[in-house]
């Protein structure tokens, strides 16, 4: 069978600057995947590293690009947020007052957006750093969006996120789009986005008129895109330690998993400490991510590669010792 090597990289933020680290360290002992995925902050590392064929090229740009999301301050409170909060206090109290509300700050060139952050600094650097002609010439990218149930009477605010939770609990899958496969430029960027639209925080996109956000809800690790894409080897990148998927949905791909050996969360509290790690976007945050990401990729596939080794040189005595006796045999002849 031939051999297809897969890359995926789970989402989680801020810690997405791991995956870079890994990356780099792959990229220095001649890693090259045929095939990408990943899900939300892993759905943007990977459409770097696709960008271009060449995987070294790729991993030194993400390590790069990861050092200006440092400085960029591209995670930005979105100025209407506190609009926000009053029109979901105001709507589920006073409508006909909301109505009056929103109508005023309109007046005043408020912009409403149903989001906690900005998205549109993200967008931005974005496109900067992932070109579309690149990315449509490079190598294949998977990503996992969740399909939203939208409902007309409500906007994206917690009780649309819980139905969606629900939603994913009873059996509702993630869907996996493959970027190349965008019909236009606008629409490429929109499905990364997608992915990566972290539900109340970012706004959902439409893609080919299905509402979509973040796709960790239902698949943080979306190896099945590749399984269907006949992806016989995996390397997968995970961002929490406690990150839950079922091998035994995969018995013909062999796998290597890299994690944190060390907790993310230095807190030791487990709701406000795990959400300040995923969004603490700060250049000193970042650099030990990518420090950590190196110097675990590197622990968990030295032994790895030593072995393959040894057992390649195993494999070559024996070639050798099988062409030497067969020549003595035949000089004996």
């Amino acid at each position: 069978m031939k051999t297809k090597i897969g890359l995926v990289l789970a989402g989680g933020g801020a810690l997405g600057a791991y995956q870079a680290g890994v990356a780099k360290y792959l990229a220095e002992i001649s890693f090259q995947p045929h095939i990408i995925a990943g899900t939300s902050i892993g759905a943007l590392n990977g459409a770097v590293l696709a960008s271009n064929k060449d995987f070294k090229q790729s991993s030194n740009l993400l390590w790069h690009l990861w050092d200006e999301v440092g400085n960029a301050n591209v995670i930005r409170l979105n100025s209407t947020s506190l609009v926000l909060l009053v029109s979901y206090l105001t709507q589920i109290t006073i409508p006909t007052f909301r109505n009056w509300y929103l109508g005023i700050l309109k007046h005043l060139n408020y912009e409403y957006k149903n989001s906690v952050f900005d998205p549109k600094p993200v967008e931005q650097f974005l496109r900067k750093a992932v070109k579309f002609d690149d990315l449509k010439n490079g190598i294949d990218l998977w990503v996992a969006v969740f399909p939203s149930m939208k409902l007309p009477f409500l906007r994206y605010y917690l009780a649309q996120l819980a139905i969606d939770v629900l939603r994913a609990k009873a059996g509702q899958e993630a869907h996996w789009l493959r970027v190349q496969d965008a019909k236009d430029e606008e629409q490429a960027y929109n499905i990364l986005l997608a992915s990566a639209a972290i539900p109340l925080a970012f706004p959902e996109r439409e893609i080919n008129g299905i509402s979509y956000v973040d796709g960790a809800i239902a698949d943080n690790v979306p190896l099945g895109a590749l399984a269907k894409e006949g992806c016989t080897h995996a390397i997968i990148v995970h961002l929490g330690n406690g990150e839950i998927w079922n091998r035994n949905d995969f018995p013909n791909q062999a796998i290597i998993e890299i994690r944190a050996k060390e907790s993310f969360n230095k807190s030791g509290i487990p709701l406000f400490g795990d959400a300040h790690c995923r969004l603490d976007f700060s250049l000193e945050n970042i650099r030990k991510l990518r420090e950590c990401g190196y110097r675990d990729a590197e622990e968990m596939l030295t032994p790895i590669l030593h072995a393959y080794s040894v057992e390649n040189n195993y494999k070559s005595s024996l070639t050798e010792l099988s062409s030497s006796t067969r020549l003595l045999l035949e000089d004996q002849l």
